[in-house]
């Protein structure tokens, strides 16, 4: 069943997740007894306040991703969706390119929508005084926006101020890939001090220390060394990718019509890529044509014995590297007519022959 989705006019669609759920239990939880505390307090009233605590940093996090939202908008690159998820949330967006500048900006945006929400949070907080419930409510409000900059601006990956250095890195070294491995690691040391932290205060003052508090630190902690490891996989991804030449990875082919009979078919060479105005293009399916009678290829057209791919779509024999992938993902098709420069057929790529092709190296 597909997460829904809010739709707010000029926003991007919001995925929410039931994940969400648990988030806003935890962190209800966790704040519970700042509000306990509170001399006079009723326990349904504490229950309240921490609930609205935790609805208030899914809304920050929803700002958060927000901000990154409208600023990659701003650089030209197209937002899919935010998704509020267990561990906070994400952006997703694409673009053909996205300047080192560009990309430190975006990355920097959400974390200073936080800023900003700490310090106005702080701000109310001073003007209600100093106690009662209204000002711990603004305080906590704050701390946690607070915690969300400062923790998303840590240098590694996955986290934002990550995905600046890695930017800059990368523009610096003129390698990206370098950039990202040196982030990702970094990421996976900044995981390791966020488990051990918990787990260390838990064994030094084990009275004092909420079990919830240190089972959070290592699910957040696994949650960053699988998005470091990701970010790794990525890299290596990346690597290969700059080594795709279209030359290289096309097929040769014979085109050859939809009406055309079975012995019209050369009876060596390159591969047949079947071509028709209402189904597009096709591969000529060798099994189909081997159960044909050799008597009857001279009624049976070619297109009774295609599998058809749908429109194909079409991709200059001078493309590598990012440039190649990024054609093919944004035309989405399921194959795709490589031309030269005269604009004549010379090859066909197949997204399933981009994926061997990046195995192989």
């Amino acid at each position: 069943m597909p997460a829904p989705r809010l739709r707010l006019p000029g926003l991007p669609p919001i995925q929410l997740s039931a994940a969400t759920l648990v988030m806003i239990a935890v962190v209800a939880l966790l704040v519970a007894p700042g509000f306990q505390s509170i001399p006079g307090i009723s326990s349904g009233a504490a229950l309240a306040l921490s609930v609205g605590v935790a609805l208030a940093l899914v809304l920050s996090v929803a700002l958060h991703e927000i901000g990154h939202a409208v600023v990659a908008r701003a650089s030209g690159a197209h937002v899919d969706h935010i998704a509020l998820t267990l561990w906070g949330g994400h952006t997703t967006y694409r673009a053909r390119r996205v300047g080192a500048l560009s990309s430190v900006l975006i990355s920097l945006a959400g974390p200073a929508v936080n800023l900003v929400l700490a310090i106005a949070a702080g701000l109310l907080g001073n003007g209600v005084g100093q106690e009662g419930a209204t000002a711990h409510l603004l305080t906590m409000i704050s701390s946690l926006n607070w915690a969300l900059a400062v923790f998303n601006l840590l240098p590694g990956l996955p986290m934002d101020g990550g995905r600046a250095v890695e930017a800059g890195l990368g523009a610096l070294l003129r390698r990206p890939a370098s950039a990202t491995r040196i982030t990702a690691w970094a990421g996976r040391v900044i995981a390791v001090i966020v488990v051990a932290g918990p787990l260390l205060t838990a064994l030094r003052f084990p009275s004092t220390t909420s079990l919830i508090l240190v089972m959070w630190g290592f699910m957040i902690a696994a949650m960053l060394w699988r998005g470091a490891g990701e970010a790794l996989h990525d890299a290596g991804l990346h690597e290969r990718v700059r080594t795709l030449r279209v030359r290289e990875v096309m097929s040769p082919v014979a085109l050859v019509r939809s009406d055309a009979v079975l012995s019209q078919l050369p009876a060596q060479g390159p591969q047949v890529l079947v071509l028709d105005p209402a189904h597009g293009a096709g591969l000529l399916d060798e099994d189909a044509v081997r159960s044909v009678p050799s008597q009857e290829h001279e009624r049976v057209p070619v297109g009774a014995v295609t599998t058809w791919l749908g429109p194909p779509g079409r991709l200059a024999v001078t493309l590598e590297g990012d440039e190649l992938v990024a054609e093919i993902q944004e035309q989405r098709r399921a194959l795709h007519l490589v031309v030269d420069e005269r604009g004549d057929v010379v090859g066909v790529v197949t997204t399933a022959m981009v994926d061997r092709a990046l195995q192989q190296r």
